[in-house]
């Protein structure tokens, strides 16, 4: 299995602290962020990654090479990162991932976790499944609302808190067989609704909405978090990194 890991973002709502350091290169603990979860991934058995990248590319992709060189890795550039967002740097994958018939982990590349997360996550029901923190969420946050079943029935920012469960927190396994139609749903989307500038769980949400399973992977009681803001970075330093694993 391969990890497609999105690192192309310019992080604006972090302000001057990713002026001069990628956000993903941030330092959690001792660590940089994409530190961790690359060796988390290992820790799950994953040596594999698709790397979407854009701004600050070069040191990214060095810092990778220097730390991980027994990683095989694919690079694929997202040009136009200032003006897109992440479902378009997922549609950029669509040749290096439909090439093999296998399932992939899609990560935000701005994910604090260990393996428990990631381990959660492949072991979920289902051929397709999204990582949710259970509990009260804001506005900003990519919520979700579930059936008697533990299947999402929609998932995205637009949906008021107080009609949602959880948050989706970035971790996605995406089994072979809805691949296809994803990256379909995505081009469309891009083509004809503005889609450049959505984010992927968008289409994660039209699919849904046309019958296609996405089942949950809990990890409420693990150590995740993504980082958006300069507040959430607080958060994790005080309230995350010790209870990680890694």
């Amino acid at each position: 299995m391969r990890a497609i890991i999105l690192v192309a973002g310019a992080s604006r709502r972090m302000g001057s602290i990713t002026d001069t350091t990628h956000k993903t290169l941030l330092d959690v603990g001792g660590k940089p962020i994409l530190h961790r979860m690359m060796t988390s991934l290992e820790e799950v058995g994953i040596h594999d990654g698709v790397f979407v990248y854009g701004y600050m590319g070069d040191k990214v992709r060095e810092y990778v090479e220097q730390q991980f060189p027994e990683w095989s890795c694919e690079w694929i550039e997202n040009p136009d990162y200032a003006e897109t967002n992440t479902a378009y740097s997922v549609r950029l994958t669509r040749e290096a991932v439909l090439a093999r018939d296998e399932d992939v982990l899609l990560l935000n590349g701005d994910v604090v976790l260990d393996a428990r997360p990631l381990e959660r996550t492949l072991e979920a029901n289902g051929s397709t499944a999204l990582a949710v923190r259970y509990g009260e969420m804001g506005e900003e946050e990519v919520k979700v609302r579930l059936d008697d079943t533990n299947r999402i029935i929609e998932i995205g920012k637009h949906m008021p808190p107080e009609d949602t469960v959880g948050e989706s927190v970035g971790i996605n396994r995406l089994g072979s067989d809805i691949q296809e139609v994803l990256y379909d749903t995505l081009q469309r989307r891009i083509d004809h609704e503005n889609g450049a500038m959505e984010f992927y769980e968008a289409a994660f949400n039209d699919m849904i909405q046309r019958g296609y399973r996405f089942d949950v992977a809990d990890v409420t009681d693990v150590p995740v978090m993504e980082i958006d803001t300069p507040e959430d970075y607080e958060e994790v330093k005080k309230a995350v990194v010790n209870r990680l694993n890694t």
